[in-house]
């Protein structure tokens, strides 16, 4: 079973991106802040994909992406940026903090569902 580390904050997200993913058969954990997530992933290793929102409290996504890339358990492991405001950003920017790729949240559940499938299938 793939195991999918999900970082978000928002608790309806949290349940609807855990249900569907859980029910195509992903393992998801799920972290509601930065070091909680980062800690998830020392611990839980060897994760298979880390979807990581950009707008947390505290340590941003990007910045917990930065943390994630210096934990040997996590140098090859894709990390993808969700995020409400991707237009802000450019796509360097993403990728210069170490994401693998990066989806707008309003794109909605299809769109993620093809981009886990691109990482795990």
């Amino acid at each position: 079973m793939k195991r999918i580390l999900y970082i978000e904050d928002n608790p309806d997200d949290q349940r609807l991106v855990k249900k569907v993913l859980t029910t195509r058969g992903y393992d998801i954990l799920i972290a509601g802040d930065g070091p909680t997530g980062i800690e998830l992933a020392r611990q839980e290793s060897p994760l298979d994909l880390i979807l990581v929102d950009l707008q947390l409290p505290g340590l941003n996504g990007l910045e917990i992406t930065r943390c994630l890339r210096e934990l040997d358990v996590c140098k090859h492991t894709p990390i993808v940026a969700l995020t409400a405001h991707a237009e802000q950003f450019s796509r360097q920017l993403y990728l210069d903090a170490g994401c693998t790729d990066y989806q707008q949240k309003q794109a909605g559940i299809q769109p993620l569902l093809v981009l886990v499938r691109r990482y795990l299938d």
